[in-house]
């Protein structure tokens, strides 16, 4: 008895299946395929060499299901688990076959998404022409960018597009990829690795229902590589110059070199335990911003006295001379002949500036550090332990640019998941490093020099006037003498570079803005914690998700961004959502419905948003969509409570009254627009002068409806087409308005020491409505040969000209791909091609650095790749902007040239 139970444990213990998984046409290992056993929960995937081996428990013969998007599917019968299978796999194109989750929160065709969602996936990173996935995002269907820099691209949809978006959400692994404290997407200083990166999906447009109330211009998802599925070591290396100049790009840096060294290793330790780290550096001169625009008027710096150029930092410090010329000429009458022409009207001066070149440093520079490990506790449930962190420098442009000096960022999860439910909780950890403000510290610096006036020991301002009147005495033109006046009283200024410039500008940008410096002193955090569960097994007759979130933003800034100096200002945040849906009319209808409820303790009532959605498949592979959200935002920590420093006297600022009335005392010393404040100056009458009316800021609604169709056409054409409209109510937007602290005296405004100016945030008391239309073909044109076109509009109506709205977008895009991934003896060469067309657009900077127009611009990128399949290695060459015609995305932000490269890639997959 006890030989013939130990012959049948024996017979049924874990027996191991080996086998190795090729591409049938060019012999190259298939890499992570997934390998299940048929009718069971058994399952493998092949590693970077196309091996695999799979524990069972069943005796032979059994079936193997090999899948792959890419691959035909296969079934292959195992009667013996002694002999290694070697398995090949054909090629299939996987047009229309790509899966989303990001749009039901559920596994489905993307052909069949109930919303327009746009993906980019390994594969075809890999195959790009751009430098980075985050350039890739720019030929995406509805989607706007705005380039700060190099390692600095803020995402939107449908229209509203502006650096650091707080209104767009970007989630990376399940994680909300937002500065704790300044709400916006860090973009890719945190974001997956170039080799990490699984699949990318962007949901256009509000999705508040399922993301919460940051969605309401759109979403960005990201998944990361699965250490299980993803195995071995990939390194990607990107040598190139940019900086190549040539024609009218005012390009004031040489010809530099650019770096991109990436590398990524995943190990399957066992059945069990998985692990990932990843490594991302990057470094290059940045693109330059070099508008010399006025802000002040028409003229240039050598014909306006007055001007403060949109690039050149210090010349916003701008003071009327006119009290200077009266004390002149009470000093000495016989300059009347002189003076009182001057004296009827006002003669504003401005303090000389500083261009970007030369003051910020353009050497950017990020790197990324990832690692992860997973263990199944059962085939059913996963444990996973994450951290990412990025440090670095690049730029960034706002109010006025920011130069993102060793900023360092940390997140970091822990979270269990089964097959129908998730636990999770992460923290978001910033330091904003020696983060330099360029406008007020240029200001500060020229007044460290010398003092714009000093009841004393006089001034810059008491020197130029001098100087203009005696220029002006010797027989000088008007602006011949403003000229000599400048020159005079700027001998002996601190030249750029130099060693007292420096000095002055480190004293500065390390003093904190609550000691009268420009460092900030950001250490907020955020805390998350949210859990989600399928009720599928327990409801059969439909779909139920529903899910839990809580959030606490602790913002720490000591007073320099926030009015926290006592101390953090904690703001909690509350939320639960469900989602519905059911398949009817023989499954061809999809109808579905979702309900988010939000909570955010700063605001007393709380929102619910909600989204319905009907999807019909009016014949195979081709479906008519339509959906209605109706969604809320509440203000961002941002647009609520924000107190920035962005000029001498200068905030760019939030809406809420404790910010208004307690900090700002707009209830003692009411603000006036801005625009009436300049047009007081320039007059000196004060009937023009207008108030500002204003109230506590409070959340804004929007109302969206879709309508969309997909189809697959022959398995060889992919059609997509949209429209959108939505309505807007309580929008927020921003306005410039000042006020006279300590004094209800008007005449304070004449003196820029006297008033402060703030960029605040506010609703709109009218409705404003957004609309727009988009569609996309994609053509398989066989032997590996792929051609995508797209073209989009987005329009807003009932603009409401009291505010910066932030709709800068031109009237369409139109972005175009043509590609072969493979061609030649072992489809060994590749190539790919992508242009991007923008008409001239207007634009706004919010905080009133700049507006204006944006040229026009068409972009060409392209790249050629050669495969060295026994080395498991590619050579790519490559250029972004091939034609080397500079462009920008944005007034106030750089012009962008070309890079020309050459990249190495090992084992990537």
């Amino acid at each position: 008895m006890l030989l013939f139970s130990t012959f049948i444990f024996a017979d049924l213990k874990a027996q191991v299946i080996r086998g190795n998984l090729k591409n049938e046409v060019t012999g190259e290992p298939a890499y992570a395929v997934s390998i299940h056993v048929k009718n069971s929960t058994e399952g493998t995937y092949s590693d970077d060499r196309g091996r695999f081996q799979l524990t069972v428990k069943k005796k032979p013969p059994i079936t193997l299901l090999i899948s792959s998007i890419g691959f035909e599917a296969k079934e292959v019968l195992v009667q013996n688990f002694n002999a290694v299978l070697e398995i090949t796999l054909k090629p299939t194109s996987i047009l229309g076959q790509e899966v989303v989750v990001s749009a039901s929160r559920v596994v489905q065709k993307k052909l069949s998404s109930p919303v327009t969602i746009e993906q980019i996936n390994s594969k075809e990173i890999s195959g790009s022409p751009q430098l980075n996935y985050m350039d890739m995002i720019q030929g995406l269907k509805g989607v706007d960018v705005t380039v700060s820099g190099i390692g600095f691209t803020s995402i939107s949809t449908r229209g509203f597009n502006t650096s650091g978006n707080t209104n767009f959400t970007q989630i990376v692994d399940g994680m909300d990829n937002q500065a704790p404290g300044l709400n916006f997407p860090l973009g890719s200083a945190i974001s997956l690795t170039q080799l990490d990166v699984d699949n990318i999906e962007i949901l256009s447009g509000a999705s508040s229902a399922l993301y919460g109330s940051r969605g309401l211009n759109g979403t960005m998802v990201m998944s990361g590589k699965n250490p299980f599925k993803y195995q071995g070591l990939s390194a990607l290396i990107t040598q190139g110059i940019n900086h190549v100049g040539g024609g009218n790009s005012k390009d004031p840096v040489g010809v530099s070199p650019y770096y991109d060294w990436t590398i990524r290793y995943a190990k399957k330790v066992s059945e069990k335990l998985a692990f990932k780290v990843n490594v991302q550096y990057t470094q290059a001169k940045d693109w330059v911003a070099t508008d010399s625009t006025n802000k002040n008027g028409i003229g240039t710096r050598f014909t306006d006295p007055n001007y403060n150029g949109v690039n050149y930092y210090g010349g916003a410090t701008s003071t009327d001379i006119n009290p200077f010329l009266q004390g002149a000429l009470a000093g000495n009458p016989a300059l009347a002949p002189i003076i009182e022409p001057l004296l009827a009207k006002p003669n504003y001066i401005s303090r000389t500036g500083y261009p970007e070149y030369g003051y910020l440093d353009n050497k950017a520079r990020m790197l990324k550090l990832n690692a992860e490990l997973r263990y199944k506790i059962n085939p059913k449930l996963e444990a996973i332990l994450s951290g990412t962190y990025g440090t670095g420098n690049v730029v960034y442009t706002n109010d006025t640019r920011y130069q993102l000096k060793d900023f360092k960022v940390g997140q970091y999860r822990l979270e269990l998941k089964s097959d129908r439910w998730f636990v999770r909780g992460y923290t978001t950890q910033e330091n904003s490093g020696h983060t330099i403000i360029a406008g007020p510290t240029a200001q500060y610096i020229n007044e460290a020099w010398k003092t714009s006036y000093d009841g004393n020991t006089g001034g810059w301002y008491p020197e130029y006037t001098s100087a203009l009147l005696g220029a002006l005495a010797g027989g000088a033109a008007l602006n011949d003498a403003h000229l000599a006046a400048r020159a005079f009283a700027d001998q002996g200024r601190v030249a750029l570079g130099s060693p007292e410039f420096n000095a002055l500008k480190d004293k500065i940008t390390g003093t904190p803005v609550s000691e009268g410096g420009t460092l900030f002193l950001d250490r907020s955090k955020l805390y998350n914690a949210e859990g989600q569960y399928n009720f599928s097994e327990l409801v059969k007759f439909m779909s139920v998700i529903a899910g839990v979130n809580w959030r606490l933003y602790s913002l720490d800034s000591k007073n320099t961004l926030f009015p926290d100096k006592d101390k953090p200002i904690h703001v909690k945040e509350y939320s639960a959502y469900l989602q519905l849906a059911k398949k009817v009319a023989q499954d061809r209808l999809n109808i579905s419905t979702s309900f988010r409820y939000d909570k955010n303790t700063l605001f007393s009532s709380p929102k619910v948003t909600s989204r319905a959605s009907l999807v019909y498949e009016v014949a195979k592979e081709k479906f008519i969509r339509f959906s209605y959200q109706n969604a809320y935002s509440f203000p961002s920590n941002i647009q609520a409570l924000q107190n920035t420093l962005n000029g001498y006297n200068s905030y760019a600022s939030g809406g809420s009254s404790f910010l208004l009335n307690d900090t700002y005392h707009f209830d003692k010393n009411p603000p006036y627009t801005l625009e009436s404040v300049s047009a007081y100056q320039q007059s000196g009458d004060a009937t023009v002068l207008k108030k500002f009316a204003y109230s506590d800021i409070k959340p804004q609604s929007v109302n969206a409806f879709e309508l969309g169709y997909a189809a697959l056409i022959g398995k060889r054409v992919l059609f997509d087409v949209l429209g959108y409209f939505s309505t807007w109510k309580n929008f927020i937007g921003y306005a410039n308005v000042a006020n006279t602290p300590g004094t209800n005296d008007v005449t304070a405004f004449k003196d820029h020491s006297t008033y402060v100016q703030y960029n605040i945030a506010f609703n709109g008391g009218q409705t404003v409505n957004t609309y727009g239309y988009a569609a996309s073909v994609s053509v398989d044109l066989s032997h590996n040969f792929m051609a995508k076109v797209n073209y989009f509009s987005d329009h807003l109506k009932n603009k409401n000209d009291t505010q910066v709205n932030n709709f800068n977008t031109p009237g369409y895009h139109i972005n175009m791909e043509f590609g072969n991934n493979g061609f030649g003896k072992k489809e060994v060469w590749s190539f790919s091609t992508a242009l991007r067309y923008k008409p001239g657009y207007f634009y706004v900077v919010t905080g009133g650095l700049a507006e204006g127009q944006v040229p026009s611009s068409a972009v060409i990128d392209a790249q050629v790749s050669y495969k060295l399949i026994k080395a498991r290695s590619a050579i790519k060459l490559g250029a972004t902007n091939i034609t080397n015609k500079y462009y920008s995305t944005g007034v106030a932000n750089p012009n962008i040239g070309a890079v020309y490269y050459m990249t190495y890639a090992y084992n990537v997959l």
